[in-house]
């Protein structure tokens, strides 16, 4: 017996030591995760309170969510969900959803309960707000905005300086209380890259805003139903063109972010710009007048779009001008698509249906040329130039009929 409790006691020793070597063995090959180090960007909705430029120190293994999970605390801090108003907005807000869900999915609606709404008062969430979004045409860099999902419900207040800043990439999202802002490459196939964002990138001249406006242009006409590379074509070329906008203007790419210009700033700005257009334009230089009136359409859409009367023919004008370009350019597609933006808010435009006939006659679209023609002399039937186009077009339209 004492023989076998001595052998029992070296198998056991021999198995305890085996399993500390194994140990030992697998945590020798777990390496620790590398350290990620880059810059973002706070903007405080107290305009009075220093926009900064921050550090993040995380790994690798945490790159992806290492934002959200230092936002969502920041924002929690700063306000909750709390009085019965506010729980009835939360309410209100979570069916709307559920009904757009229950009508995209063919699904009877859910009821909200009071006890869901108290579970999600008590929750915190981030919204992500892509002004770059990324997409193959923009080889996946993304900057991206970072706010409280319930800064409406929770009544905070507007951030100006954010604002202005989605504003001037084209977007049209009102931000309420604090944001953050960072850049990534993010193709979703691969792990996600955290790259700088820096405070200096926050001043109207930095590249970024133009690659925004070059992905916002490619993202609208895929959904105009644009083939993705013929859209990618026709933004590349418009970026191009926005590249060639002259100083001479005396303003930036985009009105200023804040403080931002007032609607008659604005429009002021507008109109200076489309003058500069009309003299380049005269001067024989047709891409570099284009992206003047580019410019001068960018200063009256961006967020609050100017509207009202006294907007009204100052944007006719622009995208009058800028159709024109792209004829005399043979860029008949993106005529087509200024003709349509006058045919929008006027439309019986004599010139806007004039030049969007011409255009489809250009790209061989025969009936189309001739409707359009056809509607031009309508509203304006004395037009010469409108006359004799429409002549044209018929006769093309019966030689592709009928062979004569």
């Amino acid at each position: 017996l004492t023989f076998m409790s001595d052998v029992a006691e070296d198998m056991s020793s021999l198995a305890v030591k085996d399993y500390d070597s194994q140990v030992d063995i697998v945590t020798d090959q777990i390496e620790p995760s590398p350290e990620v180090r880059f810059k973002y960007v706070f903007i405080p909705h107290d305009v009075d309170e220093p926009m900064e430029e921050r550090e993040m120190i995380t790994t690798k293994a945490q790159v992806m969510s290492c934002l959200i999970d230092t936002f969502r605390p920041h924002f929690q801090q700063r306000g909750a969900v709390k009085s019965e108003v506010q729980k009835q907005k939360l309410k209100d807000n979570i069916e709307l959803e559920m009904k757009k869900a229950a009508s995209k999915n063919g699904q009877g609606e859910t009821e909200v309960s009071n006890q869901m709404v108290d579970m999600m008062s008590q929750s915190q969430t981030v919204d992500i707000v892509p002004l770059v979004p990324a997409i193959p045409a923009g080889k996946y860099i993304t900057v991206t905005v970072y706010v409280d999902d319930r800064g409406t419900i929770k009544g905070l207040p507007v951030n100006e300086r954010a604002s202005g800043l989605v504003s001037a990439a084209g977007q049209t999202v009102v931000v309420m209380g604090d944001a953050f802002v960072a850049r990534a490459y993010d193709n979703e196939a691969e792990d996600m890259e955290r790259h700088d964002f820096k405070l200096a990138e926050l001043d109207i001249a930095a590249e970024w805003f133009k690659e925004a406006w070059r992905i916002k242009k490619v993202i609208e006409g895929t959904r105009e139903g644009l083939p993705v590379d013929k859209a990618a074509d026709i933004a590349n070329n418009e970026a191009r063109i926005v590249g060639l906008s002259s100083p001479a203007d005396g303003y930036g790419f985009v009105p200023p972010v804040h403080p931002q210009l007032s609607a008659e700033a604005r429009l002021k700005a507008a109109e200076d710009i489309r003058a500069n257009g009309n003299a380049l334009f005269k001067a024989g230089k047709l891409e570099e007048a284009l992206s003047a009136y580019f410019k001068a359409l960018r200063f009256m859409n961006v967020y609050p779009e100017l509207e009202g009367e006294g907007a009204k023919a100052p944007r006719i004008s622009a995208y009058l001008n800028s159709a024109m370009c792209c004829l005399k350019l043979t860029h008949h597609a993106q005529c087509l698509t200024h003709c349509n933006s006058v045919l929008k808010i006027d439309a019986k435009n004599p010139k806007a249906l004039f030049r969007k006939g011409s255009a489809h006659r250009a790209l061989e679209q025969w009936e189309e040329a001739v409707t359009a023609l056809t509607a031009a002399k309508e509203a304006a039937p004395d037009d010469a130039a409108i006359i004799s186009e429409l002549s044209k077009a018929e006769k093309d339209l019966k030689k592709n009929l009928y062979g004569w």
